[in-house]
């Protein structure tokens, strides 16, 4: 067997293991799109909030409207903060599976180079052998002919 026939089953592993870290980094993408969209959506409320308790204390609002009011802007703030947290967290995440990624990409077309190379070796083995066999042929035949010719000469 080939060495390059040898080398295929590992560049078939290496194909697998670069579409699962790229299958990985695109979910982690969609993970970084949905936690910014979600840390978007909590900031517009929070805005939202603050302009109608803006406007709402502008018209006068009672002591405990705005305890309410201020109490809900508070969960609200928290909750922006532990989306941001999410967000850092979620686009680490995706960093890190980018880099598996972009080592495995590069481990497959290392291995494929190498099988690229083990073909070409293996074509140049072959064209040699080839080329030697047809050589052995080559001279057997003028050998063997200059014989028959001596044989004739001498009859």
């Amino acid at each position: 067997m080939t060495r390059s026939r040898r080398l295929r089953p590992l560049h078939e592993l290496a194909v697998e293991a670069e579409q699962a870290a790229g299958r990985s980094l695109a979910d982690a993408e969609r993970a970084v799109l949905e936690a910014s969209q979600r840390l978007a959506q909590l900031e517009g409320y929070e805005a939202d909030y603050r302009v109608a308790l803006r406007d709402r204390a502008a018209a006068g609002i009672g002591a405990a409207g705005l305890r309410d009011y201020q109490a809900f802007l508070a969960r609200l703030g928290e909750a922006v903060a532990h989306q941001q947290a999410a967000l850092a967290r979620v686009r680490q995440e995706r960093d890190t599976a980018r880099e598996r990624w972009l080592q495995l990409n590069s481990r497959r077309r290392v291995v494929g180079k190498v099988i690229e190379q083990s073909v070409a070796d293996d074509r140049r083995a072959l064209d040699r052998r080839e080329q030697r066999d047809s050589d052995e042929r080559a001279q057997r035949s003028a050998g063997g002919s200059g014989s028959d010719d001596a044989d004739c000469a001498a009859r």
